[in-house]
């Protein structure tokens, strides 16, 4: 979403389209999480089954992931929350915001075809239980195959913000300056 939060005791004065910190802190740590499971999930698919490594990152990514869940859940809660900024009537601002809400929705997509399709119950830090909620053999199948498809077009969408950003960067219009 390309949507700013107007002046109040959370936001960092100076540029005014600059977000709060709460939504500076989701963002960097969505993007610190996504690009781990993105680069190690594909990664780990290139080695052999029972490589130790692609084990214990098939362990840790669900886990990792589930966690993550609350965290990306309040980030989705302040973007659509937020008011637009005025310039949102221009083609480039509706562009991005189509962008940012084509992420959240891929991210959404990938988080909640993660839990449905664990084939065993999980307990999240030895902690938490999470029980298995599809049995079925063929749904399981079909829920991994839309998981990795969703995962390859979230891989394409975070390619094309980071494009988006290095080709802000190269006008001098620096968009992370409102990330900071």
């Amino acid at each position: 979403m390309t949507r700013h939060l107007p002046s109040s005791p959370e936001h960092v004065s100076g540029d005014a389209r600059r977000y709060s910190k709460t939504r500076i802190f989701l963002h960097w740590l969505s993007a610190a999480v996504i690009l781990w499971a993105t680069f190690s999930g594909f990664g780990v698919a290139l080695l052999e089954q029972n490589d130790p490594f692609r084990q214990w990152v098939e362990s840790f990514n669900p886990q990792l992931t589930s966690l993550f869940i609350p965290f990306f859940a309040w980030r989705l809660w302040l973007a659509f929350n937020a008011p637009r900024h005025p310039s949102s009537h221009d083609l480039q601002a509706r562009l991005a915001s189509a962008a940012h809400t084509a992420i959240y929705a891929a991210v959404a997509g990938v988080l909640i075809t993660g839990v449905l399709m664990m084939s065993h119950p999980v307990t999240l830090l030895a902690l938490i239980p999470m029980p298995q909620l599809i049995h079925s053999p063929v749904a399981l199948l079909e829920l991994h195959e839309v998981h990795h498809v969703l995962c390859a077009v979230l891989a394409g969408l975070v390619a094309l913000h980071l494009a988006a950003v290095v080709l802000h960067q190269m006008r001098g219009q620096s968009v992370l300056r409102r990330m900071r």
